[in-house]
């Protein structure tokens, strides 16, 4: 089996990133997290767009935090119970 050559005004065909392999765990999780540091670096506007979506998912995780603590304490006095 001969092996040809590329031609010297070929271009380099690079790493296809389909044949790269990477599964869940923390090789993924490099790989997504590299991904992301690009993508910040690349599009300025993304790191506005990421601390908002930061910061409302907070807002909201703690407002479902509080709502679940105010629905469990107004159930336990109605009932007559004393945490």
């Amino acid at each position: 089996m001969k092996k040809e050559s590329m031609p010297n005004d070929a271009p380099h065909p690079g790493i296809s990133m389909h044949r790269i392999r990477v599964g869940a765990g923390v090789a993924g999780f490099i790989v997504v997290a590299g991904f992301l540091a690009i993508g910040l670096v690349g599009v300025p506007l993304f790191r506005y767009f990421l601390g908002m979506a930061i910061a409302l998912g907070a807002g909201i995780a703690f407002g479902l935090y509080l709502a679940r603590r105010w629905r469990r304490r107004s159930a336990i006095t109605s009932i007559g119970l004393k945490k």
